[in-house]
């Protein structure tokens, strides 16, 4: 199910609009700045915070809370032990787990959109966009009201039923109290099968209008295999008492975040036994990979930024379309090596303290680029 809409916009719109894109243009350039800027430090930080950890962690057993690791940061693994049932009291679902999650499901519609804008000669455009509609289940209420087709495809304005967590009380990995708020860290969710013997409604109303199919409850629906618009389904996901290993601060009866020099602070939970370097390791994996995703969102939003405020250029060159494009791609070159040569020099100030000789590398690149565009624009001109 599709419709298709073609819209027109003149030159002189689009010079206007290309205006407007300039103060937009700096407010990407000055938020990537600000955002490599205090990446970097961010970095730096972790990276420092997490050797000092493993500089001093010790590996214990959980068997028996000692005194003398008052203080410590102490690692230790076992089997997370789970004294009492977890139940969604709303329907009598219930497992023996460490966390479980309902998930509520409503079948809805999608809207997607696909535009392609072409150039006309005079510097105006058309832009043709295609909405197609598909109906899909989500956990989120998808707002209809701004569809292209609105009156068509509706959607419910609310669910049944909320999306709800269960964190087990009282664990326990030997001697060793594992608390909520330390246990809501944990990821590994895995589905869990309802099975009809846990059922316990408490609406005498609710059996006619619930079915179990496949481990998954589905409500007000008549046929699960062919769904309507507004069916709520709902599932279930657990994490099992299993091995489970622990980094955090010794502190009387609790265990706490641990604080190092430079104030960041340490505290770690993971399903499985692993070694306190295992665990060290990962947290440094994960540093490098959250560095460099922020590196990139960065870096994108620096060349969209010199795109918006250079946007202009294109556009007056539009009026013929062959030159529109070919001084649009020259703003694309030029964007590029500002983008390499302004986040070079960023993420060198914010590195030169803590890393001097990859601080002076990254502005050799900068300066390079510099230079290669200051020739290019000689041979141009």
């Amino acid at each position: 199910m599709t419709t298709t809409e073609t819209t027109s916009t003149s030159w002189f719109s689009r010079i206007g609009n290309s205006f407007k894109n300039i103060i937009i243009g700096f407010i990407f350039i000055i938020g990537s700045i600000i955002l490599l800027f205090w990446n970097e430090g961010r970095a730096v930080k972790t990276e420092q915070s997490l050797t000092e950890g493993l500089s001093v962690v010790t590996s214990i057993s959980s068997d028996n809370r000692e005194s003398a690791n008052e203080g410590k940061l102490i690692h230790f693994s076992g089997l997370a032990k789970v004294p009492q049932i977890t139940t969604d009291e709303a329907f009598g679902v219930n497992g023996s787990a460490l966390k479980m999650r309902r998930i509520v499901e409503v079948y809805q519609w999608k809207e997607e959109s696909k535009s392609k804008t072409t150039e006309k000669l005079g510097g105006g455009t058309d832009t043709t966009t295609t909405y197609s509609y598909v109906k899909d289940w989500s956990d989120n209420i998808i707002k209809s009201s701004g569809f292209k087709e609105a009156e068509q495809h509706q959607n419910p304005t609310s669910k049944l039923f909320e999306n709800e967590e269960w964190i087990a009380p009282d664990v326990t990995i030997g001697a060793y109290s594992i608390p909520k708020h330390i246990l809501a860290k944990l990821s590994g969710y895995r589905s869990f099968v309802a099975t009809q013997d846990m059922l316990t409604l408490q609406t005498a109303s609710l059996p006619a209008q619930l079915q179990l199919v496949g481990g998954v409850l589905y409500f007000q629906t008549k046929d699960p295999t062919v769904p309507e618009i507004g069916n709520t389904r709902i599932k279930y996901e657990i994490i099992s008492p299993q091995d489970v290993s622990v980094i955090y601060k010794q502190s009387g009866d609790s265990l706490v975040p641990y604080q190092t020099k430079n104030g960041e602070s340490i505290s770690m939970i993971q399903l499985g036994k692993s070694t306190a370097q295992e665990m060290f390791q990962n947290a440094q994996e994960s540093n490098k990979t959250t560095t460099w995703v922020l590196r990139v969102v960065g870096v994108i939003a620096m060349f969209i930024g010199f795109q918006l405020i250079m946007g202009v250029l294109p556009v007056l060159g539009s009026v013929v379309p062959l030159i529109g494009s070919i001084v649009g791609a020259g703003v694309g070159l030029v964007s590029f090596f500002l983008t390499l040569a302004v986040s070079s020099v960023t993420i060198a100030i914010a590195w030169i303290a803590y890393r001097p000789i990859v601080g002076i590398t990254l502005i050799a690149i900068a300066v390079g680029s510099y230079v290669f565009l200051m020739k290019k624009s000689k041979k141009i001109e």
